[in-house]
């Protein structure tokens, strides 16, 4: 069962005349979640959750596609930041969604508190690592290469403090917070509903020809 695809719009489903996962007729009874139509068994393994095997790699590919999307939006945004001089507080929204929606699948869909924390703590990093190209440029004016290697090394780790040096503002930390959030809702484990078992009505069996 690919639990990746538990989470669907809500709503009711028309009664199928099969199991929308494992494709088994339903004959007597069916089981409903998220508006789709399945069996017992497959209903009981969604509600039970998926197995814990193989956390380890989840949590890797969870870090490696929610850095992946952090790095591209870190890198666009620091772009527009150092070639424009002016702050899109916007964009950590996005950079927020981004990395909640890479690190969801690296979870391979399955979500949760650990994965939400993890890409709050991410987007949290690479919005303020957009920041690092004008904090090497401003340190590096009229300095030697020393300095200029320096400040390279330096910046990275300063730019995590940048919230907190008064370089965005009390209204660029509140969208900040918003992109976190954004981030953590986005890495949320799916909501699973299953309701049943209901009944399937049986068509009635044809009358026998009446015998002249």
């Amino acid at each position: 069962m690919d639990f990746s695809q538990a989470q669907f719009e809500g709503g009711t489903a028309p009664i199928a005349s099969q199991c929308a996962v494992c494709q088994q007729p339903l004959t007597t009874e069916y089981w409903s979640a998220n508006g789709l139509t399945m069996c017992a068994t497959c209903a009981a393994q969604l509600e039970a959750g998926p197995p814990p095997e193989g956390g380890f790699v989840r949590a890797f590919k969870a870090i490696v596609f929610g850095s992946g999307a952090g790095l591209v939006g870190a890198i666009g945004y620091g772009a527009i930041i150092y070639l424009t001089d002016y702050q899109l507080a916007l964009i950590t929204i996005l950079i927020g969604w981004m990395v909640g929606r890479a690190v969801k699948a690296g979870s391979e869909g399955r979500g949760g508190r650990g994965y939400q924390v993890l890409a709050t703590v991410l987007t949290y990093v690479f919005c303020n690592e957009a920041f690092v190209p004008v904090l090497m440029k401003q340190a590096t004016e009229g300095q030697d290469a020393a300095s200029s290697v320096i400040a390279a090394i330096v910046s990275p780790f300063l730019a995590l403090a940048i919230p907190f040096l008064g370089e965005m503002g009390p209204i660029g930390i509140l969208i900040l917070a918003f992109g976190m959030y954004q981030a953590w809702k986005e890495a949320a484990k799916p909501v699973v509903n299953v309701e049943g078992p209901f009944a399937i009505a049986q068509e009635p069996a044809p009358e026998a020809a009446a015998v002249p």
